[in-house]
């Protein structure tokens, strides 16, 4: 009788531990499935900036994924013949820290590009011809819409575009002030250095041709050489 209540209990601790032990296991996958998540999030974050961005212009600096993909092969061949193998050992956190060290050089990499490419494709809006256009009646309208939209424009500009529609939306900005700003009157009467402003508010910028001792002269008198977007192509 004792022999069969020994015998009992000890499956009922048995079960107990059995229990224990899966309800640790699904812990433990739970809390893998968590940091893969938040790791994904991250990536995406970076990568779908990156490719908006790498669409326009060439990365800057040299963003090198062989780690994380070597990371995941082990990982899936640990799987195939253990499926609980994310558990132990450091192959998780390992691949884990690669994406990590991927995302941050990934962030980094798309701030360096944008502080490159946004100053050279952004419209240069002349405040010397803005500040002419509000003291005109027919113009003042068109001068505060555009001061509206430099405004949305420099707010959506500080960072990087996160997306594709992200930078969409703000190429549709700079295209409108574009616009706007070859509504106002001419800031000069030389009609080199008009020709020389349209082409440099253009998303294409100035050709270096258009930039003449004459235009050159007048930008330098006004103190704003630095601003124009000027191509070599």
């Amino acid at each position: 009788m004792i022999a069969q209540e020994c015998k009992k209990l000890r499956g009922q601790l048995e079960e107990l531990a059995q229990a224990e032990e899966r309800e640790n296991i699904h812990d433990q996958l739970e809390s893998r499935r968590n940091e893969l998540v938040d790791v994904r999030d991250s990536l995406l974050a970076v990568t779908n900036s990156l490719k908006a961005l790498s669409a326009r212009t060439e990365l800057a600096g040299d963003l090198d994924p062989t780690k994380c993909i070597d990371r995941v092969r082990k990982i899936r061949e640990s799987l195939q013949t253990d499926p609980l193998s994310i558990t132990k050992g450091r192959q998780f956190s390992d691949m884990r820290k690669a994406f990590e060290k991927f995302a941050t050089e990934g962030t980094e990499c798309a701030q360096a590009t944008w502080a490159i490419f946004m100053p050279r494709a952004k419209p240069s809006v002349d405040t010397n011809q803005l500040a002419q256009a509000e003291q005109q009646n027919d113009f003042k309208t068109i001068a505060l819409k555009l001061k509206t939209r430099a405004k949305y424009a420099e707010k959506l500009g500080k960072n990087p575009p996160a997306t594709e529609d992200d930078f969409a939306e703000l190429e549709s900005a700079w295209e409108d002030i574009r616009e706007m700003m070859a509504a106002l009157p001419d800031v000069a009467s030389d009609p080199l250095v008009q020709e020389f402003l349209k082409a440099a508010n253009s998303s294409g910028g100035a050709s270096i041709d258009l930039l003449t001792d004459e235009v050159r002269a007048w930008l330098q008198e006004n103190n704003i050489a630095d601003k124009y977007r000027i191509t070599t192509m």
